[in-house]
């Protein structure tokens, strides 16, 4: 087994961006990517929450931009990969989600598999979303496999996270119905 660890960030708000994008906008849209993570992240195919603990009480729209907590809760869910994507190629995750508003998710898989969503300002108070992924893989070895690995595994986080930013603009925009 081995652990992969990688990161990528990318501008919430690049030049020409439009509706530029909030915080309170950004932190809704990834609370509802807890919940409906099929709509942010081009390899997950079906979420399903099972629990919820210390929800907060009152609803919030990523239009208004509206959040009324700040107290940490925890969301399990499974997470339904596509086929050859995601952490173990594909089926469904078990992953324990804590939200810490406004600005830190982290996901924990059963294997330990841990993935962090980030918002956070740059030197010039620019608004950033990173992805922190440490990916537990079993049946892999140190040497070419897990360089390869690396690579893919690069490019679904590009791709979540540019995603997720697309995702909450559509929302904010009305392209897409939080439901």
């Amino acid at each position: 087994m081995v652990d992969i660890n990688l990161a990528y960030t990318a501008p919430i708000n690049p030049p020409g961006a439009s509706p530029v994008l909030t915080p309170a906008q950004v932190w809704t849209g990834l609370q509802y990517k807890v919940r409906r993570a099929e709509k942010f992240v081009p390899v997950i195919t079906h979420c399903e929450v099972l629990s919820e603990e210390n929800a907060p009480s009152s609803s919030s729209s990523a239009s208004s931009g509206s959040d009324n907590t700040n107290k940490t809760h925890t969301i399990t869910r499974l997470a339904t990969f596509r086929a050859g994507a995601g952490p173990k190629g594909g089926g469904t995750v078990k992953e324990v989600c804590k939200l810490h508003p406004p600005c830190r998710i982290d996901f924990v898989q059963e294997d330990g598999t841990t993935i962090g969503n980030y918002v956070s300002r740059g030197p010039e108070g620019e608004l950033l979303m990173t992805y922190v992924f440490e990916w537990r893989v079993e049946g892999v070895e140190e040497g070419e496999r897990v360089r390869e690995l690396e690579g893919e595994f690069a490019k679904m986080a590009k791709l979540a996270v540019e995603g997720s930013i697309e995702t909450i603009r559509k929302i904010v925009r009305g392209e897409i119905e939080m439901n």
